[in-house]
């Protein structure tokens, strides 16, 4: 018999209270006094037992349903819809395209442009917002590999405008009816935005060029308009989370110098083999602060997941911050612990920096490159220090550090 989720007991007005002062405390302190799976509130459950998280997440696209798109508006999320399977189309032919003869190829790039940040960094005692600059090397990064000698254009700054323009919609607490929704100003400078990347992306894809990711769809058998939508979404993906993830693992490395100091000794100087330290700082700064922090789906009917019973229709809630950080694989779980990674194998549902299951991360192979390339370069070339960030972290999207500035000192 499966055990139904135990009830937090607040009103839709006292969980978005206490929510808004601090989510991720919040969801970290209600699964630490009621336990692993929370009904926050009527019709929203936090599923945190990773037993039950492997399971909501294995069974998405089936039982759990993604019904909304990058501005939330509503969308099936079934299998068998046509949306949806032209969707899953898309993912597998992005992952096939990310082959590991394109990624070595493009790791070359990669090293060369993160060497002129150090050389722009070198000039500067400190580095204030260090994830917008990173996030401009990530969306330069993409975009080189997805269009191969084609001029990117401007889709990288377009991209950046779509993600700015979805901010408020994305971090709102409040979901609209689709009727109100699509007078709101913000709603319309997101479509907007959306139609102005878009664009350029279509002239992209027509002007002169060859090779990418892009000849990978359309060999796939992908028209120009999936392709754009897997762009855009891969873009918007692309454009953040790398950059979050690198600035993490930096902030972590200047709380622990001598980490940071085994790190650079271990750096491999032509960048063709990821040192084990390296790869163990990686996953530990993604089990922390794992830039994805919330993951969200719909229970299609009473569903039954890791011996617990979720009703049909609840907003399920699952937060790979809260659950690296309570998993009892984790020994220790709140300190920076790189050399756990050694010998740690965790089971399904303990780690999940890039999700699981049919919407898993499809560009978790590019990402990858970007945080050991990036990373061993930088810490190759620096030692940095904290010099100041808000206690909380912003998590209007992704899981970002807030008002950081990183002091520099070169190496």
């Amino acid at each position: 018999m499966p055990r139904p989720p135990v009830s937090a007991g607040a009103t839709q007005a006292g969980l978005m209270e206490q929510y808004e002062k601090d989510r991720l405390g919040h969801l970290l302190a209600s699964v630490e006094r009621h336990g692993p799976v929370v009904e926050l509130t009527e019709g929203t459950v936090l599923v945190n037992d990773p037993a039950a998280v492997h399971d909501v997440l294995r069974r998405t696209n089936t039982d759990f349903l993604v019904t909304g798109n990058i501005r939330r508006d509503e969308v099936s999320g079934v299998r068998g819809d046509p949306a949806t399977e032209a969707w899953m189309r898309g993912r597998r032919a992005t992952q096939k395209g990310m082959s590991p003869p394109a990624l070595e190829a493009h790791r070359a790039w990669l090293t060369e442009e993160t060497e002129r940040l150090c050389d722009r960094w070198r000039a500067r005692p400190s580095v204030a917002d260090p994830v917008a600059e990173l996030e401009l090397l990530s969306a330069r990064s993409f975009a080189r590999f997805c269009f191969g000698t084609r001029d990117a254009g401007s889709a990288a700054p377009r991209t950046g405008d779509l993600l700015n323009a979805l901010t408020p919609l994305i971090s709102s607490p409040f979901h609209f009816p689709p009727a109100v929704r699509r007078f709101l100003p913000r709603y319309r400078r997101s479509v907007s935005a959306q139609k102005n990347l878009e664009a350029e992306l279509r002239r992209v894809l027509d002007g002169p060029g060859e090779g990418g990711l892009v000849d990978a769809l359309a060999a796939a058998g992908l028209d120009a308009e999936a392709t754009v939508r897997m762009l855009v979404s891969n873009g918007l993906a692309s454009y953040r989370v790398p950059a979050a993830a690198v600035t993490w693992a930096l902030v972590a490395l200047a709380r622990e110098p001598e980490v940071s100091e085994e790190c650079a000794t271990a750096v491999n100087p032509d960048g063709t083999a990821v040192p084990d330290i390296l790869r163990w700082t990686i996953a530990e700064s993604l089990r922390l602060w794992p830039p994805n922090w919330l993951i969200l789906r719909t229970a299609n009917g009473e569903q039954n997941c890791g011996g617990w019973s979720v009703p049909a229709g609840a907003a399920v809630m699952i937060s790979p911050y809260v659950v690296h950080r309570t998993a009892p694989v984790f020994t220790d779980p709140l300190t920076f612990r790189p050399h756990r990674w050694a010998s740690l194998q965790p089971t399904a549902g303990e780690y999940l920096p890039y999700g699981i299951g049919s919407r898993w991360c499809v560009g978790k192979a590019l990402a990858d490159l970007e945080l050991a390339t990036v990373l061993s370069t930088l810490v190759a070339r620096f030692r940095f220090t904290v010099d100041h960030m808000d206690p909380l972290p912003d998590v209007r999207t992704t899981l970002l550090p807030a008002r950081l500035t990183l002091g520099l000192r070169a190496r």
